[in-house]
């Protein structure tokens, strides 16, 4: 392609804004045989599903539009569910304290009340919910389901992911004790979810948007990166590509497989901490989630952290009276987990959803195991030096990153949108 400024590697939700976003011409040379990255979708038997279901939601009114100017989509209500000992406590916990056992109401509304914690800064996410919650809440249900979900020891975790979090006002603990209705995380009350496709569907929206002044390489292998900024080399099994300008959106692990570093990016690098994901889909005639969108399982002998309700998304996500459950299970290389098979996964998961009598096992139509090995950065204690060290260092080569794990934060769909059009007006600006 003549006159391409822009080489961007990866074709995911992060390097298609971008390209979309770009005056200028653009080259995104992508691995997969298809584009999109954590927000491809899968099919089983005509019901589609995400990598854990992708909801639109912001606080940025601006890049709402834009995610959900890319395909039709359905205003839903959020209805989920934390399964407390055989109880179904309204999400986020602190605001559902009467569907509490009696001991476990008076217990967390009292800590929340008379919090010794209080006056204390947090240095790590631990501390921060025993300062913002009290003891009660903490050990109930934001310790052990954080726990769960990352794998890690919230005490071993800084502040990054939790400290946008508000203190909720102590009157509405207060009403929430005595069972009057209260609502938190109110930006996340009404979502946005595709009519059909799932969230693919906005990928799919994004390429035919990008493909006149874009060129999209599926299947392109990355044998070797050279240059320095203004003028760079990527070598791949198709074709050589040359640009002045190069964006980087794999996963920092995986780009360092192509360019030299000094020794404290190198260890910068292997200290970077971050959760695999498997996602199983249950296919089922019968199950007890219907006027429920998730559950999330901080139970310990759960394998699954968090099971989505697809048919609650919408009629195109359920099929002749079936319906589609999705379970949710975070694992490290290494851990128990990833030493599994996927027959055994499939038995726990079977064995949790009857446990928690949400399905029985006859019910079940079919069901699939996918595994995806980038899922969820980790933001333990060295986690923002580590990255500093990495992103200073492709700054002054002239790499730019984008995207959840190029920049190795924590990034929803709408900061990856936010952060796509800043870096596109910047490298325009250059001229």
């Amino acid at each position: 392609m003549s006159g391409v400024s822009v080489l961007v590697l990866g074709a995911g939700l992060s390097g298609l804004c971008l390209a979309y976003h770009l005056k200028s011409k653009s080259i995104l040379i992508e691995a997969r045989d298809r584009p999109g990255g954590l927000c491809k979708s899968h099919d089983l038997n005509g019901i589609k599903y995400d990598i854990g279901p992708h909801i639109l939601f912001s606080k940025d009114k601006k890049a709402l539009a834009f995610l959900t100017s890319l395909s039709a989509t359905n205003k839903i209500r959020r209805s989920n569910r934390i399964i407390y000992k055989g109880r179904l406590v309204k999400y986020p916990f602190e605001n559902d304290l009467s569907s509490l056992p009696e001991s476990d109401r008076v217990g967390c509304l009292n800590h929340f009340l008379n919090n010794p914690y209080e006056g204390y800064e947090a240095s790590n996410m631990l501390q921060f919910f025993l300062k913002t919650f009290g003891q009660g809440i903490t050990k109930a249900y934001l310790q052990p389901y954080n726990e769960k979900i990352w794998k890690y020891d919230p005490s071993y975790m800084d502040t990054q992911m939790v400290e946008r979090i508000p203190k909720p006002p102590k009157e509405d603990i207060i009403a929430s004790a005595k069972g009057e209705q209260t609502e938190g995380y109110t930006h996340q009350l009404i979502f946005d979810y595709p009519v059909s496709g799932a969230i693919e569907s906005l990928i799919d929206s994004l390429v035919k948007k990008t493909e006149k002044k874009s060129d999209l390489v599926l299947g392109a292998q990355i044998k070797k990166i050279e240059g320095r900024r203004g003028n760079w080399t990527v070598k791949t099994d198709k074709k050589e590509f040359s640009a002045k300008t190069l964006v980087n959106t794999m996963p920092l692990p995986e780009l360092f497989r192509y360019i030299g570093a000094e020794p404290k990016v190198r260890e910068a690098l292997k200290n970077l901490r971050f959760n695999s994901i498997c996602i199983v889909a249950a296919l089922t005639r019968k199950h007890s989630m219907a006027d429920h969108f998730a559950y999330y399982v901080p139970d310990s002998g759960i394998i699954f952290h968090r099971l989505s309700n697809i048919s609650y998304l919408g009629k195109n996500y359920g099929l002749n009276g079936q319906s589609l459950l999705l379970a949710e299970i975070t694992y490290r290389k290494g851990s128990e987990i990833s030493s599994m098979s996927d027959k055994q996964i499939r038995l726990k998961v079977l064995s949790g959803l009857k446990k928690l009598d949400i399905m029985e096992p006859e019910d079940l139509i079919d069901i699939r195991v996918r595994h995806f090995k980038y899922a969820y950065v980790i933001y333990d204690l060295k986690h923002r030096k580590n990255v500093d060290t990495i992103l200073k260092y492709l700054r002054r080569k002239g790499i730019y990153c984008l995207g959840r794990f190029a920049e190795f934060e924590y990034h929803n769909m709408d900061d990856v949108a936010k952060n796509s059009k800043k870096l596109a007006e910047a490298i325009d600006g250059q001229g």
